[in-house]
């Protein structure tokens, strides 16, 4: 999640060339109802996360300076936060505007605003100065592994896009799963972030031109994720633990571990 992971620099996508890398392993008889050819992950709240997740953090922390939010805030919070940082372009223009601790700060009132709690600034600052002893555990989920596994051994070629900036090769290597991916694109190397087209028709290009309806997304993030996918023809699953885009969506699974089915389930 947002906190510890704003974008830094450019990078480069890694395609692994090999012919036993680029051959799907697969029985024609197999895959003749079979809807998708190739999955493509995000990471960040997908396959890992930081532990607390910032957003854990901030109601935590809102409620050490005193606020006492609704069921209704914290979701309405949690859909802010999936909001704000799939526009890269307002966040481009937050860092660009703040130092720092002013970023954050500002980040706090929006999160503010969504609640609608008023006339409460100096909560933003308060939840901000807690912020200084936050330090999370950088997480692979423990199913991510095994889904991977899962999916290629059954003839689907991987990809992980994110919106990064720095080339995804040292976290999925640091992670060991990056045995399991065809190709990895950041949007840096893109130079297009989610929800653009851009990242997404490229990410296509590198999972051998498939066209768009072979193809389904995995992410967390409505906002980047599914509204990016759809606006190239690319199907979607949207991983919703706490079910707050129930309204927006419905082809959403809670779990990781719940993605293979999804993808089997849905046939042409």
């Amino acid at each position: 999640m947002p906190y510890g992971n704003i974008m830094t620099i450019r990078s480069q996508a890694r395609v692994k060339r090999g012919a036993a890398d680029r051959a799907v392993d697969m029985d024609v008889s197999q895959t003749t109802h079979r809807r998708y050819q190739a999955v493509l992950f995000d990471l960040d709240g997908t396959l890992r996360a930081n532990q607390p997740e910032g957003f854990e953090a901030f109601i935590d922390y809102a409620a050490r300076v005193g606020l006492h939010l609704t069921p209704e805030q914290i979701e309405a919070c949690e859909r802010a936060v999936h909001c704000y940082w799939a526009d890269g372009v307002q966040v481009a223009d937050h860092q660009a505007r703040y130092d720092e601790r002013g970023f954050w700060i500002n980040y706090n009132r929006i999160l503010l605003d969504a609640m609608e709690i008023k006339d409460c600034d100096h909560c933003a600052h308060a939840i901000q100065d807690h912020f200084e002893d936050y330090h999370p555990t950088d997480v692979l989920f423990p199913d991510a592994p095994a889904v991977l596994a899962e999916l290629k051994a059954e003839g689907y070629l991987l990809g992980l896009v994110s919106n990064r900036e720095h080339s995804l090769d040292p976290e999925v290597e640091r992670y060991g799963i990056d045995r399991f991916f065809y190709f990895t694109l950041s949007g840096g190397q893109a130079r297009s972030f989610k929800p653009d087209p851009g990242i997404f028709m490229r990410a296509l290009r590198l999972a051998g031109d498939l066209p768009p309806f072979q193809v389904v997304y995995v992410g967390d993030n409505y906002y980047a994720d599914v509204v990016g996918a759809h606006g190239v023809g690319m199907d979607a699953i949207l991983i919703d633990p706490r079910d707050i885009f129930r309204d927006l969506y419905g082809k959403r699974v809670k779990r990781l571990r719940d993605v293979p089915d999804a993808i089997r389930a849905a046939v042409l």
